[in-house]
Parts: structure tokens; sequence; C-alpha cells
């Protein structure tokens, strides 16, 4: 049995790990069996006994009784310790996002795992929904891509890191992590950051109000535009899992240094103006 642990309870990632692995039970050989939640203590005793899970009293004891680690806080500038922490016993993690919210720990958590041997997932889920593969075949040379998602700049956690990068890992995912240059600004509550490549353009709008997710891409005179549907509670999970079973990180380690390079650019470039 494969042994999963929890650090952080706040976050609704939470129950959709507890959802898809302990009560809908999509893998037999996986539960999640402990949970570190202070940073929400009312939350992680709700988890605990709807589904099974056992309440230790730090991260370091998640860690050392765990075969694996999903790591959920809400601000990502939590994560870095203990994912470091987890790495360096030699466990597997899902670092929930955001990855970071500074480049060089997200470098840092990257150059652990590769110095362990250890696969490493997170991020976003949204990169991971099935319509992007279409619409990345529709992007060529030339191509205007338009992501229009939520974001609030004023967040309790950690700002526009919060939701910002879901937007900025649609654009890696779809756009690549080879972008030239990045301007932002922003409008009250609305960001808008122009990400130039060298034969395509991709525009991130995000507003707090925004519950859509809608991606158009022009290409000449045509504009296709796509409401994607949400159904990312399960992505998540199955890459770990995945992960786990087949030792492969699901995703090029570069497009989580990306994409938290490209907010830490929105970020500048907003709090300057």
């Amino acid at each position: 049995m494969f042994t999963v642990g929890l650090i952080g309870a706040e976050n609704s990632h939470a129950r959709n790990f507890c959802v898809a692995i302990n009560k809908n039970r999509l893998w037999d050989d996986v539960s999640i069996r402990y949970i570190y939640g202070a940073d929400d203590p009312s939350q992680c005793k709700r988890l605990c006994e709807e589904y099974g899970i056992t309440e230790c009293a730090s991260e370091d004891e998640v860690i050392e009784k765990s075969d694996g680690v999903v790591i959920t806080y809400r601000k990502g500038s939590m994560h870095f310790e203990p994912v470091m922490k987890a790495l360096n016993a030699g466990k597997l993690v899902f670092n929930d996002k955001p990855f970071a919210t500074d480049l060089k720990e997200a470098e840092e958590i990257i150059r652990c795992a590769k110095e362990k041997g250890l696969p490493i997932a997170g991020g976003s889920s949204l990169k991971s929904l099935k319509e992007l593969e279409k619409i990345r075949e529709s992007i060529g040379e030339g191509s205007t891509v338009t992501i229009s998602y939520s974001a609030d700049p004023e967040s309790d956690y950690d700002g526009y890191w919060f939701y910002g990068i879901h937007a900025a890992e649609l654009c890696v995912a779809l756009c690549g992590h080879d972008f030239t240059s990045i301007r932002a600004h922003r409008n009250k509550s609305v960001v808008i950051a122009h990400v130039a490549y060298k034969e395509k353009l991709c525009i991130i709008v995000t507003a707090p109000q925004s519950s859509d997710l809608v991606i158009s891409v022009t290409s000449g005179n045509q504009t296709v535009c796509h409401k994607l549907k949400l159904n990312y509670q399960v992505a998540g999970p199955e890459e770990f899992v995945t992960m786990a079973k087949t030792g492969k990180a699901p995703w090029d380690y570069m497009h989580h240094i990306k994409s938290v390079e490209l907010v830490g650019k929105i970020v500048k470039d907003i709090e300057i103006i």
C-alpha cells in the first residue's frame, strides 16, 4: 500500500485528493493516512472524520510516516520548507499550486529533486485539462492566444500568485516556455499581461470576478473561442499516483520554473505601476 500524507487542510484541493483516493478508491493500492492541518484546524478535523485520516502534530510527522506527500497550503510561500524536507527524506511530492512564489526556490526544488533522483509533480491542475491538446494544435506561427480567467491581485494568499499561476501555467503549457519578453499592467483589480514569443503572442487577462476559463486563438482573420469546463478535480491525484507507479514526472521541470518566472515578472510589473 502506497501511503499518502497531506500537509495543509484549508485548500479545497486537499478534499479533492481525499475524494479521489479514499472515497472513490480510484486506486486500490493507494491510501491517504495522515494529515497536518494547522492552517485550518476545523477543516482538518472534518477531513479526518470523513475520510478516515489520522491527524499529525507536525509536518515532520506526516513526512516520516508517509511514502508520498501532498502539500496544499493556499499560500505558495509556505510550500518551500515542507517540500524540501520531504525530498530530503526521500519522499515523493505533489507540490500544489503555486509551485513556488520565488524563482530561486522553484529552481532549488527542482535541483534537489534531480539530486535525490526523485520525480516531482504539482502546480496548477488546469494545465491537464483534456481540451488543451486540441487548442495547442491550433496555435501556429503568428497566432495570438488570449487566456481569460480569475485572479485577485489583492488575495490574502500571496496576492496575484494564488490564482494568477493558473493562467501562467496555461500560457506555458499552450505556447511553450521560450517566451522572449513579458509586460503587464493593472487597472484596479484587472491584470493584463502580454507574453511575447518569437513567432506568437499570448495575452493573459485576469479579474477576481471572472469565474469562467475562456481561451481564444486568433490566426489570420479567424478567431476561435473555447469556454473550458473546469473538470480538474481528479487531475492532480492522477498525476501523483501515476508518478508514484512509473517513477516519471508528469511535466517537464522547465514548465514549473518558467511558470514561476512568468508570474514573478507579472507581479513585478503591476507592483511598479
